[in-house]
C-alpha cells in the first residue's frame, strides 16, 4: 500500500496535445489542480503547469510541443516518501506515475499523497504526541520503545529530525491520550521533553473555561 502504484487516482485524466487551452484550464480548476500530464500514445510527455496555458502567444489555444512541459515521474515501485520528496521538490500537485519504457501509468494527486501519509503516520487515529530532544551520539529507539510499552502504550509513528550538528528531535505519536505516565519515566531516564500534545491538556482546558461560565452566570 506505500507504493506509487497503489496512489494512483482513478480520476485524474491526462492531456493530449490537441486539447485547447480554455478546456485545459477550466479541467484544472474543477480538479483544483495546477498540473496535469501530457501523453501521447500510452508514454508520457511531460507535467503542464497552469501558468502555461495563461499566455496566448506560447500555447496559441492548444498544448503544443513549444510548451514547457516538466520532465518529472516516478517509478510504481517508488516508496511513498520518495513520492513525497519528488513532489515537494518540485512542487508540483500531481505526479505522474511512469513504468521503465516511459509508460504512462496513472497519476498521484499531493491531496491524495498528504491523505496518505496522514493515514500511514497515525495522525487520524487517537493519542498524544511526544517530542524529545536527544543526541545523536546517544538516541536509542528501542529503550524509548521498551519505556513506551511498559506504560502499556504502542508507538503509532515515530519520525527523526536533524536540527543542528548532533542534536535530533524525536516526534513519537502514541496510542494514548493521557501521557503523563510515559512523560514521567521518560525524565527518569534523563530524556528532555521538548513538548507534548495530549488529550488532558484539552479537557483541563475546557474544565477551566466551564468553571468561569459557572462563576460568571452565579454572579
Amino acid at each position: 500500500m506505500n507504493k506509487a502504484l497503489n496512489l494512483i487516482s482513478k480520476s485524474l485524466p491526462a492531456l493530449s496535445r490537441g486539447d485547447s487551452a480554455m478546456y485545459v484550464l477550466n479541467l484544472m480548476d474543477e480538479l483544483r489542480v495546477n498540473d496535469l500530464p501530457v501523453v501521447e500514445n500510452g508514454l508520457f510527455i511531460g507535467l503542464a503547469n497552469e501558468s502555461d496555458f495563461l499566455n496566448a502567444e506560447v500555447y496559441q489555444g492548444e498544448v503544443q510541443a513549444e510548451l514547457d512541459l516538466l520532465n518529472v515521474s516516478v517509478l510504481p515501485d517508488s516508496h511513498v516518501l520518495d513520492v513525497l520528496k519528488v513532489v515537494s521538490e518540485n512542487d508540483v500537485t500531481v505526479i505522474p506515475v511512469v513504468d521503465e519504457g516511459n509508460n504512462y501509468l496513472g497519476s498521484i494527486t499531493s491531496a491524495d499523497l498528504l491523505d496518505h501519509l496522514a493515514e500511514m503516520l497515525g495522525a487520524m487515529r487517537e493519542g498524544g504526541i511526544i517530542v524529545l530532544q536527544v543526541f545523536e551520539r546517544d538516541h536509542s529507539i528501542q529503550q524509548i520503545a521498551r519505556i513506551i510499552e511498559e506504560n502499556n502504550a504502542k508507538i503509532l509513528s515515530l519520525s527523526v529530525v536533524a536540527v543542528s550538528e548532533g542534536n535530533l528531535e524525536m516526534h513519537i505519536k502514541i496510542d494514548l491520550p493521557d501521557l503523563n505516565p510515559i512523560l514521567q519515566s521518560l525524565e527518569r531516564f534523563n530524556y528532555n521533553v521538548l513538548s507534548k500534545f495530549q488529550a488532558s491538556q484539552y479537557d483541563d482546558e475546557l474544565k477551566d473555561r466551564y468553571n468561569e461560565l459557572m462563576r460568571y452566570l452565579n454572579m
